[in-house]
């Protein structure tokens, strides 16, 4: 048998796993509200949800408390992610940074618990290199970095694995004792999971009931004995009672959980379903190219900066031999079946729609990865990267322990260009781009700055939004508005197939034409005197003398703010 770790090796090996979550923390905290600039709108529908529970115990359109779903920007989203934002709000208030501390809060627990889990299913080194990888990983650093739900996607997976791994389940090797109560606490931990973004949905349930098949003779040992039985019971008992309701409601209200994906579909209408599974099936395959993992295979930079994947590309060398050593002892290890059934099914969750659109040279349009959906899998390349470092690193300690260290300072080093120049464009290049300067409306939430102290002395507001993703939500989380004025105020809305296009907020008119402008004839009608400001972009209204200009990376003028008495 190997012998324990000795006190000596346990400090050193906690102090490196603290300073990698040292590394971990800067990487997601430092300039939180800066890099990436602004606020999108998508991270704003949940900010602005979250803080109507706050205050009103209803979400914008009314729901009390909803748990399956809430309504955002006319589609259904789910609600998990709205009770993690609640306690920094709580604390914080309603603006750019507590909507971002709870993703980059998840991000460091996520390499926390990547440590975890590779040191219970493998040993410590693994646990250590993997927590490494994660911590320095790009797409899990941009994911850590804004207000979106499925920044808890490997957070929420990794802590329903340990779960399992902590009751006792038969997942790793060597003799395994559940305990009931742990086993009913890992039922519920990961049916909980499954009310959080919907890719975890599409990727938590196989990859769960793969690492069952897979080790299905441990799995029928547990039927030998009462105490295991109860276990097993309790676990369904714990399933049952968070996955079941979540059933049942897709079963009862499907296309109200999946509002907007029938234009999201990967395939079109009328495809055969040969044509659909083969769609399916190549979108799937993409994701193991190396352009995926490690060149850029999410092209939206409103998810990651050009040009990078999952993971750098000095993590390639380690996969390769850590997949060598999986199948090397795939027969006789239940954590090498177990990760290897993560690393088949990590694309699970992006298999099904299309990501998002980019232009190519020939000016086509070509539909990438989608980050945010391949994340619920996240860990599992690092952790196949990390049993091949430590492979190799065993077999150098076996010869030299000098020459182990050596190697250890040399791989270090070597990775730091990559994370330097990772860091350098991501905070600085990657935070002026046009691209992310219009998709995060970082002159609108600079408008909302000016605004805010004057809002009280103008009788309305008329903002240009044609070219605007829902600047109504971005524009309640940056001005920190009221929800109770919210529900008092008058809201009309004009909904579209795909979206709910607000164009009267209370005092805010938004207007996507020339016809949404007719809702200011009310004002005039009255014959007194009004104040209006106008928020525009160049070209939209013809208006002279702006009060406020507020320009662009290279110097252009973004949005102007006109004051006029109506």
């Amino acid at each position: 048998m190997p012998q324990a770790p000795s006190a000596r090796s346990l400090y050193a090996q906690y102090g490196v796993l603290l300073a990698i979550l040292l590394v971990a923390g800067v990487l997601r905290i430092v300039y939180l509200t800066k890099a990436p600039p602004g606020l999108n709108q998508d991270e704003a529908a949940n900010a602005w949800n979250a803080w109507c529970l706050l205050k009103t115990g209803h979400d914008q359109v009314g729901a009390g408390w909803p748990i399956f779903y809430f309504r955002e920007l006319g589609g259904n989203r789910s609600a998990l992610y709205l009770y993690t934002m609640l306690p920094f709000q709580l604390i914080g208030g309603c603006n750019v940074w507590t909507t971002r501390l709870p993703s980059a809060v998840a991000g460091i627990l996520t390499v926390l618990l990547t440590y975890w889990l590779g040191a219970r299913l493998f040993n410590r080194p693994a646990g250590l290199v993997a927590a490494f990888l994660v911590a320095l990983s790009p797409w899990n650093i941009a994911l850590s970095r804004w207000g979106h739900e499925a920044a808890i996607g490997p957070l929420v997976v990794a802590l329903a694995l340990a779960a399992w791994l902590w009751a006792g389940l038969p997942l790793r090797d060597g003799e395994v004792r559940p305990v009931v109560w742990r086993a009913l606490v890992a039922g519920l931990l990961t049916g909980v999971a499954c009310y959080g973004y919907a890719a975890v949905r599409l990727f938590l349930p196989p990859f769960v009931a793969a690492c069952v098949l897979v080790n299905w003779r441990a799995w029928w040992a547990l039927l030998r004995t009462r105490r295991d039985v109860l276990s097993l019971v309790a676990l369904l008992v714990g399933l049952a009672a968070t996955i079941g309701p979540l059933g049942y409601e897709h079963i009862a209200h499907g296309k109200e959980l999946a509002k907007r994906a029938e234009f999201l579909w990967l395939w079109q209408p009328d495809d055969p379903v040969s044509v659909r599974v083969t769609k399916v099936l190549a979108r799937y395959a993409d994701h193991f190219t190396p352009d995926s993992l490690f060149g850029g295979g999410d092209r939206s930079e409103i998810h990651m900066p050009a040009g990078y994947g999952m993971y750098h590309w000095y993590a390639l060398p380690p996969m390769l031999v850590g997949l060598g050593v999986m199948f090397r002892n795939l027969w006789k290890s239940r954590a090498a079946r177990v990760l290897l059934c993560w690393v088949i099914l990590y694309p699970a969750g992006d298999c099904l729609y299309p990501g998002m659109p980019y232009p190519a040279a020939d000016g086509s349009m070509h539909n990438s990865m989608h980050m945010l959906r391949s994340a619920p899998g996240l860990i599992a390349p690092a952790l196949l990267a990390a049993v091949g470092a430590a492979a190799v690193g065993l077999w150098i300690w076996r010869r030299s322990r000098a020459g182990c260290i050596a190697a250890v300072v040399v791989a270090v080093l070597a990775v730091v260009p990559f994370d330097v120049l990772f860091c350098r464009y991501y905070f600085g290049p990657h935070t002026r781009r046009p691209f992310v300067f219009y998709h995060y409306h970082v002159a609108l939430v600079e408008a909302c700055e000016w605004l805010r102290p004057r809002l009280d002395q103008v009788d309305a507001v008329v903002v240009g939004s044609a070219r605007t993703n829902s600047p109504y939500i971005v524009m309640m989380v940056a001005l920190g508005y009221d929800p109770q004025r919210w529900f008092e105020g008058e809201r009309t809305i004009r909904a579209t197939p795909e979206w709910d296009r607000y164009v009267r907020v209370g005092k805010f008119y938004y207007y996507y034409d020339k016809e949404d402008l007719a809702q200011l004839e009310a004002l005039r009608a009255d014959g007194q005197p009004h104040r209006v400001l106008f928020m525009v972009r160049p070209g939209e209204l013809q208006l002279s003398n702006p009060v406020h200009t507020i320009c662009a990376p290279d110097g252009r003028p973004a949005w102007f703010i006109y004051d006029v008495q109506l």
